[in-house]
């Protein structure tokens, strides 16, 4: 199965999808664990690979700080980017998880 059909399969389409060009998505659900509260939500394949790249943009643009502000600027922006998506195709998942 390809990535297209992935997406297509949980009902989204590729380029709504942010990170869709090179994110990797696996083929299995998966549970995740806000790290702060404990809450556990299961996402599927597409949101797994979404929430990856949000929370790892997220965290080095905590790393990078005041090193390299134009770059930690852009990292935000891709948390932003990650979860506003959240936000219109899965709001629980995103309150549970990300909020």
């Amino acid at each position: 199965m390809t990535n297209k059909d992935i997406y297509k399969e949980y009902g989204y389409n590729k380029k709504d999808v942010p990170f869709s060009e090179g994110m990797m998505v696996g083929k299995d659900h998966e549970t995740v664990a806000n790290r702060f509260t404990g809450v556990k939500v299961k996402l599927n394949p597409v949101e797994v690979a979404v929430y990856d790249v949000l929370m790892g943009s997220y965290n080095l643009h905590l790393q990078v700080g005041k090193d390299d502000v134009i770059q930690a600027r852009e990292l935000y922006n891709d948390f932003v980017k990650g979860k506003n998506w959240f936000i219109d195709n899965n709001p629980q998942a995103y309150f549970d998880l990300i909020d």
